[in-house]
């Protein structure tokens, strides 16, 4: 006899979900006293139920929407602090930057040295913003419709205006990343338009909150094994192993 009914094993499982990401279903067997056929069948409901995506031998954690570019700085202000300056041992002289529109992003562009003859290219007003404050770094903002819940333009106009540009480094937003499926995005437009972005990209980087991680959103449009930067917290140990076995140069946050 199982030690819970289905409906407890199902909330036990999203709770699972909601502080790890990714669940196994051999390890949930072991966890809930259950089959691994039992397990399977629960996570085929609450997949069909829009509450996790299947993966092999078990699931992710769906990204929900969270907000505007504005409302997402509020989440995890201090860890995101701290990559955006980690992220700065990778900027150099000259160089020609893109920051895809991200609230981390934001408080990247008010870390850059504004001493260093830097060009930044980007998509969101509110990056843009920002710059204005920086009077020796050459600013370059994307047109086209913007998308609020993105909080930059994204459209077939700010696609197009890529092709006039090589960039350096292009600082990647990322909604997602799981083992699995690579980076995604919440929104279709979004990731063509960080698909065409990155091929303008000398190198990619993401700088990528703990949230972010085995988390998957609906649109894939960046394999893992294309980065060339991963900027993280010093938390997670498998996924600094993870990247680093793909060429990936990883670098580290202080702690927060």
């Amino acid at each position: 006899m199982d030690k819970f009914s289905p409906e407890e094993r199902h909330q036990l499982i999203l709770n699972l979900l909601n502080s790890h990401n990714k669940v196994m279903a051999t390890d949930l067997a072991i966890q809930l006293s259950a089959t691994e056929a039992t397990i399977r069948r629960d996570l085929r409901f609450l997949a069909n139920e829009g509450l996790c995506k299947r993966i092999h031998g078990g699931a992710l954690s769906l990204v929900p929407p969270t907000g505007t570019q504005e409302q997402r700085l509020a989440n995890n202000n201090c860890e995101k602090q701290a990559l955006a300056v980690a992220a700065l041992s990778i900027i150099k002289k000259e160089q020609v930057l893109f920051l895809d529109a991200s609230s981390t992003h934001m408080l990247l562009a008010s870390l850059l040295p504004n001493d260093i003859g830097l060009t930044v290219v980007t998509n969101s007003p509110a990056i843009a913003t920002r710059l204005l404050e920086r009077q020796l770094i050459r600013t370059i903002l994307i047109g086209g419709e913007l998308n609020y819940a993105v909080g930059g333009a994204i459209d077939i106009t700010a696609v197009e205006a890529l092709n006039k540009f090589r960039f350096d480094l292009c600082f990647m937003g990322v909604c997602g990343w799981s083992s699995e499926a690579g980076f995604s995005a919440i929104y279709y437009q979004d990731a063509e338009f960080k698909r065409h972005a990155a091929s303008k990209a000398g190198a990619i980087v993401a700088l990528c909150t703990d949230d972010k991680i085995e988390a998957l959103a609906p649109y894939p449009f960046l394999p893992s094994e294309s980065l060339d930067y991963l900027i993280c917290s010093p938390n997670n140990s498998e996924l600094k192993e993870y990247f680093s076995q793909l060429d990936c140069t990883v670098i580290t946050s202080n702690a927060v």
